[in-house]
């Protein structure tokens, strides 16, 4: 019941925060929108600067599990990077009131400027970077900077969601896996 509980809170949140955005959005509105009493948020989380945390927490998450199973298939970095375009973008696509949450809210938490959430961001940048670092020291790419290749790609995702979700231009981001690609195509060697 627990995680149960915890999912209709964070699909909840994710709702009336799209909706209404984070400033607006009181803990009266998620629990209506979840259909639980007031006090089981806060069984669960102590203020909506919490859930929307967690709501970040589950979505890197997700990324870093792409990103693990994407290691395993032992492919390529450009195929890497294709296939991690399209299931991010896929669950954006499945669920815009998330990437509306994702794009808008990352720096109006009230919590310290939001310093989990930007270490959330931090931490995907990082993976990204890794994965130029291997790319480079595998040949595969030219002799860039994996740091600012990781943060322009990262803006890339970023800047596409937001253009498409406030629009709104949802399918675009169906489009956006295969423009990003085309814009970093001149990075790998072959």
């Amino acid at each position: 019941m627990g995680q149960e509980n915890k999912l209709k809170i964070r699909n909840a949140a994710v709702q009336v925060i799209s909706e209404k955005g984070f400033y607006n959005t009181r803990m009266l509105d998620i629990a209506e929108e979840a259909e639980l009493a007031v006090g089981t948020l806060y069984n669960y989380f102590k203020s909506k600067d919490e859930i929307l945390e967690y709501i970040f927490a589950k979505e890197m998450e997700r990324r870093m599990e792409i990103i693990a199973e994407l290691k395993a298939k032992d492919i390529s970095t450009k195929k890497f990077l294709k296939e991690f375009l399209d299931r991010h973008f896929e669950v954006l696509i499945r669920n815009p009131h998330l990437g509306r949450v994702v794009v808008r809210e990352k720096d109006f938490s009230g919590r310290e400027k939001s310093g989990n959430i930007q270490q959330f961001i931090e931490t995907l940048i990082e993976a990204l970077e890794d994965i130029f670092v291997e790319a480079l020291a595998n040949s595969e790419i030219k002799d860039i900077d994996p740091h600012l290749m990781a943060v322009f790609f990262f803006g890339a995702i970023h800047g596409m969601i937001e253009h498409a979700l406030t629009k709104p231009d949802i399918m675009m981001l169906k489009n956006a896996p295969q423009f990003i690609m085309e814009r970093i195509e001149h990075i790998f060697i072959n």
